[in-house]
């Protein structure tokens, strides 16, 4: 029932029918097979990735990987995806050995198509950008200097 000036209804809870198709064992299945894929094999690597070819790889469909996204793992394809990659991001950010790689660079080696993906995806997670992470753990880039001779 719609109330008030705006007339906003109450959100209805609805679930899907193909969620309840799968039981919780091929959901567990499925969850430890999309670990496998996507974690150990790295796949948030590939920028060119989908949850269709996830499907493929796993011999289900799109809706049922859909289903697992959101029951196991509280997110959708590209919220995995994107974790996983910003997970690895911070661990690069803040180690000395790649202090000369740019974040654009890094943001590639991740996963991320373009840098504007990459810091929008770092901020939405971690509330502050690449950069700011990266001199918080690392300290500000020294700059070289030249010495002018006579």
């Amino acid at each position: 029932m719609a109330t008030g000036k705006y007339q906003i209804t109450e959100l209805k809870k609805c679930t899907a029918d193909y969620r309840n198709i799968l039981g919780d064992e091929r959901k567990d299945e499925l969850h430890d097979r999309i670990m496998e894929i996507i974690v150990d094999d790295k796949k948030y690597r590939d920028k060119d990735y989908t949850a269709s070819k996830l499907a493929a790889d796993l011999g289900t469909n799109c809706r049922y990987i859909s289903a697992v996204m959101t029951e196991r793992f509280h997110t959708n394809f590209n919220g995995l995806m994107n974790k996983h990659r910003i997970d690895e991001a911070k661990t690069l950010l803040a180690e000395e050995e790649y202090r000369d790689k740019s974040i654009s660079e890094i943001g590639e080696m991740v996963g991320f198509g373009t840098r504007q993906a990459f810091y929008a995806s770092f901020y939405r997670f971690l509330n502050t950008t690449p950069r700011e992470f990266r001199v918080k753990h690392l300290g500000p880039k020294k700059r070289k200097r030249y010495s002018k001779k006579a």
